[in-house]
């Protein structure tokens, strides 16, 4: 008895190859494709942060000049202030005085306020500028010696809850300027300019 006939097609030459080829090009492919993917990906990330970052830088720069530029002017109000026997004069520099501390104290930028305090203290007639925290601690002081102390042991406790910009005569005969410096909900600290009592408002 034969064997039964075997109609089945015997694989080919191109079946073989398209099998190699599936089994071992196309992956090589693929992972070519995802390699050059993540590198496209990859460079693209790079290019947005250097992006970001220039913006940021710049955005940064601006801010500095325009702080430099309020801080300029406040100092340019302070020097015609402070040739005015008035004390009208000296509540509107402690009210503008007020806005300029309060932007950097939001900001949490106290090296920006101490540098400011360095410039006033420099004029006339100025003797001491501080800055009392929402603790009572001194957080900011031209005379170095009074950081962290409490503020109640070198102004008058009261003026710590003065609710606006006041001008006192001391009993010593210096000049307090109070300024109340406010954020939204709450009172971020006190400001206290002295002036020294040579150059004490006529009047007050």
């Amino acid at each position: 008895m034969s064997a039964p006939n075997d109609f089945s097609t015997p694989p080919s030459t191109t079946t073989g190859f398209m099998g190699k080829l599936t089994a071992v090009k196309l992956p090589l492919w693929v992972s070519l494709a995802l390699l050059i993917l993540w590198a496209v990906s990859f460079a693209w990330q790079g290019l947005a942060q250097k992006r970001l970052q220039a913006k940021l830088d710049t955005d940064r720069a601006a801010m500095t000049a325009q702080a430099d530029n309020d801080r300029q002017a406040l100092l340019g109000q302070l020097r015609t202030r402070a040739g005015e026997a008035s004390e009208a004069s000296l509540r509107e520099f402690g009210m503008a005085l007020a806005w300029a501390v309060r932007g950097e104290m939001i900001r949490n930028n106290l090296d920006q306020v101490d540098q400011f305090f360095t410039e006033i203290v420099k004029l006339p007639g100025t003797e001491r500028v501080l800055l009392a925290a929402a603790d009572g601690k001194v957080a900011v002081s031209t005379d170095r010696r009074h950081l962290g102390a409490e503020a109640s042991t070198l102004v008058p406790p009261e003026t710590l809850a003065l609710p606006q910009v006041t001008v006192r005569s001391e009993a010593d005969g210096t000049v307090l300027l109070v300024v109340p410096v406010m954020g939204l909900n709450d009172r971020l600290g006190t400001v206290f300019v002295t002036r020294r009592p040579a150059d004490a408002f006529a009047g007050l």
